[in-house]
């Protein structure tokens, strides 16, 4: 792994205790694969629409991604990776040249990006906003509620192909 992040060993085995969230590496262990996303948001709404299958674990951050990945690699796990592209038009420079840096450190990793963020997808899909009675206020339990409720309605194209993606094999 330490190889894989470019650092010692141990500066990679003190990056796993202190930079990723308490009981990461616990949702990952024994899992044959797993999905990385940023937060705990992106990780209510697609363990929501997925059902848990395959687990969808928050690593509390881009910046944290690789690290996530590459650990997860290293206790057996296969892992996709869902990222924010913030390309949108409230994203800045730095934002997007984040991203970018992650993709390339995630380089061989399945990495599936969403235009501008999940709350842009999530925006425009009727049933999952008429479930929301608060609107989109980064609520991990409201969210994961609406998403369930909503599942099975027409999800927008982008948000449709990385469901199908994530779901298959």
């Amino acid at each position: 792994m330490a190889t894989t992040l470019g650092t010692s060993t141990n500066r990679a085995r003190r990056l796993v205790r202190t930079a990723l969230p308490a009981g990461f590496v616990l949702q990952v262990s024994g899992q044959a694969r797993v999905v990385l996303v940023e937060g705990v948001t992106d990780a209510a709404v697609l363990t929501a629409l997925l059902q848990g299958h395959p687990p969808v674990v928050a690593v509390g951050g881009k910046h944290l991604l690789p690290l996530a990945a590459a650990l997860a690699g290293a206790l057996g796990a296969a892992v996709d990776v869902v990222l924010d592209g913030d390309d949108g038009p409230a994203a800045g420079h730095r934002a997007r040249e984040d991203s970018r840096r992650v993709r390339e450190a995630l380089a061989g990793t399945p990495v599936h990006v969403l235009p501008g963020d999940l709350e842009a997808c999530l925006a425009r899909w009727p049933a999952f906003l008429a479930a929301l009675p608060a609107g989109l206020r980064k609520d991990p339990v409201a969210y994961a509620r609406a998403a369930a409720t909503a599942r099975g309605t027409a999800a927008p194209p982008e948000l449709a192909a990385l469901l199908t993606a994530l779901l298959s094999p």
